[in-house]
């Protein structure tokens, strides 16, 4: 007779942005399980996610002083200059070889083009690879935006910070990862291990309590993030066969 398995199953409304309403609810099922298995897009040829980076955002938001851009030029202090600056010094601290990399994706301010502007503000996503990295990253960052503002006598306000860490392929993970991969191979799909990905997921949080955690076990699909984005109908079966396998085995190794 096999024993029960017990299992929580949780869909996040809100993975996209970070999941930020969900993870202490998350990571707080999730201590002490025994695995994590995360439903994200399947990747080409059913690879398995075994190491995501992490991420993070920042709002960055400069505090100049508005003045007439005609008769007081001189007496502004102009926000937008200032976020300029440190644009220009943020995305320069994108390095590939250390798998970091700053994206400044939004960027809004001033009111008029005769006014100097007295407000802007930007939004900046951080990716890294390693925990130590972030640390040093978004000090990088901080140091960018304070020189910025102090360049030109403005204020400066920042807020966030890194939201996941990075998801590490462990000996748990791998043992997983192999675990799961022979049961996608019995019922006909693709079962070798993805490269490092850049987008991080669930699976970063969960793992970041200690819990092993593979990723893209979902149907296949492209274009992700895009109006473009589609799911193969018929990668649907075989993917749920793999997971009934693997959780009556793990269900049968507990009998």
């Amino acid at each position: 007779m096999l024993a029960r398995l017990p299992l929580v199953v949780v869909s996040v409304a809100e993975e996209e942005v970070g999941s930020p309403e969900s993870s202490p609810h998350l990571m707080r099922i999730a201590r002490g399980a025994a695995a994590a298995l995360v439903f994200e897009s399947g990747r080409q040829r059913d690879a398995i996610v075994t190491r995501r980076r992490g991420t993070g955002t920042l709002t960055v938001s400069f505090t100049g002083r508005a003045a007439h851009a005609g008769n007081a030029h001189a007496s502004g202090r102009n926000a937008v200059w200032a976020m300029a600056r440190f644009i220009d010094a943020a995305q320069a601290l994108t390095d590939y070889a250390r798998g970091s990399s700053v994206n400044v994706g939004l960027a809004s301010g001033g009111t008029s083009s005769n006014t100097v502007p007295a407000f802007a503000e930007c939004k900046v996503d951080v990716r890294f690879e390693r925990s130590d990295a972030a640390t040093e990253l978004l000090e990088a960052l901080r140091l960018a935006a304070e020189r910025a503002a102090e360049s030109l006598g403005v204020e400066l306000a920042i807020a966030g910070g890194a939201n996941r860490l990075p998801l590490d392929r462990t000996p748990a993970s791998e043992a997983l990862f192999l675990e799961y991969g022979a049961h996608a191979r019995a019922v006909g799909l693709g079962s070798e291990e993805c490269p490092l990905v850049g987008g991080g997921s669930d699976a970063n949080t969960v793992a970041s309590v200690g819990v092993p955690a593979i990723d893209g076990l979902g149907p296949r699909g492209e274009g992700f993030h895009t109006t473009s984005e589609w799911v193969d109908l018929a990668s649907l079966r075989p993917k749920a066969e793999a997971l009934a396998r693997f959780l009556w085995q793990r269900a049968a190794r507990e009998g």
